[in-house]
């Protein structure tokens, strides 16, 4: 029945708005709607609809044409419908569950990386609550119990014509538990991307501004936390957002750089969205230039976190590789909770940058590049070995501030390498950003404490770039005075390799057998290639790197080069 409803839509821009047909009956009457074409550039009017879809195990009928065709849709969204529509004349909207046709996998990958347009583009966009907490009687009302009870009471305010929410409706009112559209993906985009919004809560209906300013607050901070994962900042016309707000604040919404998307699916991994995919869709239109990622339902878990790995290289971002939490290079961010946040990696990354290696563009090439046979991509990179490792600690490290100073020691003679009073250029630097900035031994830099009065806590560690070198083997490799942490499944055999364009420090890689199906590889001036899986991340001694890396005084030359695909 859908197919013959839903009319294809031909241009890139062009998306099908609803017109909502008014009602003389009461609000159980048959929802009825009539489906339009319109272009995005022709900047038509209209509403967008931001709500939960929910239990969709009861569908109810929408009749979307005179032969009285029907599109089945979930409780919210026809709870929805029907608070919106008018009685005496027609409403236009765009509900995501109607205007993409649901049963057309192609077309949903086609409207995915536009809805943020829609959004953008729509004259006002409506937030719809639906009350879902334990109290189910209330369920499909809108309004909880405890606003409930302040509607009958019907205490008018000042700002609004509304009865007044006392501290224990406002408390219900933004507990997210009571109101799933709080946890939702797809409200990030659709709240920073709207410039008028309404909240309706049936009955109750606020401004954006009148909404946030309900939120409960012992404090006049502009920064309501909620929980422990959500807050509400009142400067920021977003409105609704994760910690992350303040990351997001340094641009403007829908201009942000692609290089931080991994963050902010960390950051934002609390969310929910009913397909796992759209976890990652769900903030595409977030970012400018846009972060060339495939959009399409048919990809598995897998495949998404290899398109956005393949994506964050395309836009000059290698530092997902920091993520320990992952059997190849692809990016998890659902296991990379620990690995990527904190400026001390943001600073490693870019400090470690071997610009003398850079001096020639040419070399500092690094690029994705997908399977031809629609299997598992590679990466593709310039790059040349520093050297094999030939001793890995027993000894790990990590452990409590009194340990520290014995453990180091212990690794050192484990690597049969003179120990030191003093770091000198042999020992890795465990903390680049702040590393004897107060001329302090080393390991207490590794040391998280409150102010610098207050006596660090043991066992917690500075900052999230030392937290990274924690449970890892020290290794040597053999050429001389090469010592450095290794990833924590590094073997004695594994190659030490520099990576030409990576801005992330070396790479651990395994030799593998040459593949009988690789990716479609092209050729690169004769350069010699090799096939390698990733083991992970590791670092050199600080003044051993750029002795590590071969000449200094001019480009190395051809010879030293081999092109690396990285599985």
């Amino acid at each position: 029945m859908t197919s013959s409803i839903y009319r294809p839509l031909e241009d890139r821009d062009e998306i099908r708005i609803l017109e909502l047909l008014p009602h003389s009956e009461g609000s159980n009457a048959p929802v009825n709607v009539r489906f339009y074409h319109v272009k995005l550039s022709q900047r038509p009017r209209f509403e967008a609809l931001s709500y939960t879809w929910g239990d969709q195990d009861t569908q109810h009928p929408v009749t979307v044409n005179e032969a009285g065709d029907t599109v089945a849709v979930g409780s919210n969204c026809i709870s929805a419908l029907r608070a919106l529509r008018r009685a005496d004349q027609p409403r236009r909207l765009w509900v995501d569950a109607l205007c993409i046709n649901q049963a057309d996998i192609e077309e949903k990958g086609a409207q995915i990386p536009i809805i943020g347009n829609v959004y953008n583009s729509a004259s006002r966009t409506i937030i719809f609550l639906q009350y879902c907490g334990s109290n189910e009687a209330f369920h499909g009302n809108g309004a909880g119990p405890e606003m409930q009870r302040c509607w009958e009471a019907g205490i008018l305010g000042q700002e609004t014509e509304q009865p007044v929410l006392d501290d224990t409706a406002r408390r219900e009112l933004f507990d997210v538990g009571n109101y799933p559209w709080f946890e939702r993906s797809w409200i990030i985009q659709e709240t920073l991307l709207s410039f008028d919004k309404i909240v309706i809560c049936s009955p109750f209906l606020w401004s954006w501004e009148t909404f946030i300013g309900l939120a409960p607050s012992d404090s006049n901070m502009g920064v309501i936390r909620i929980s422990e994962d959500y807050i509400i900042n009142k400067s920021n016309t977003g409105g609704w957002n994760h910690v992350w707000d303040g990351q997001i604040g340094e641009r403007m919404p829908g201009d942000m750089l692609p290089m931080a998307a991994l963050e902010y699916l960390v950051d934002t991994r609390k969310f929910k969205c009913k397909l796992y995919n759209d976890r990652l869709y769900s903030i595409l239109s977030l970012f400018n230039p846009p972060l060339p990622v495939p959009v399409g339902y048919g990809y598995s878990r897998e495949e998404v976190h290899e398109h956005l790995s393949g994506a964050l290289i395309e836009v000059g971002d290698s530092r997902f590789l920091y993520s320990t939490h992952r059997q190849s290079w692809r990016a998890n961010w659902d296991k990379a909770v620990n690995d990527l946040g904190g400026d001390e990696i943001r600073f490693i990354g870019a400090s470690r940058a071997m610009m003398h290696v850079r001096r020639e563009a040419q070399w500092s090439r690094i690029g994705y590049v997908p399977s031809s046979d629609g299997g598992r991509g590679s990466i593709r990179a310039l790059g040349f070995q520093v050297g094999v490792v030939t001793k890995i600690s027993r000894t790990r490290l990590g452990g409590k501030e009194h340990e520290l100073k014995q453990r180091w020691d212990t690794i050192i003679t484990e690597l049969d390498e003179p120990a030191r009073e003093k770091e000198n250029g042999s020992w890795p630097a465990f903390h680049l950003q702040k590393r004897n900035r107060d001329r302090s031994t080393w390991y207490r830099n590794w040391i998280r404490g409150g102010n610098k009065d207050d006596e660090a806590p043991q066992g917690k560690f500075y900052s999230s770039s030392a937290a990274f070198f924690q449970d890892r083997p020290l290794f040597t490799c053999e050429k001389e005075g090469v010592i450095g942490i290794g990833t924590q499944d590094l073997i004695v055999g594994d190659e030490i390799w520099y990576l030409c364009g990576l801005n992330v420090p070396v790479c651990a890689l395994r030799r593998a057998s040459k593949s009988a199906k690789g990716p479609n590889k092209k050729s690169y001036g004769g350069v010699d290639e090799v096939e390698a899986d990733m083991v992970g991340l590791c670092f050199l001694g600080v003044n051993n790197d750029m002795k590590a890396m071969g000449p200094t005084d001019e480009v190395f030359p051809d010879s030293a080069l081999k092109l690396i695909w990285i599985d």
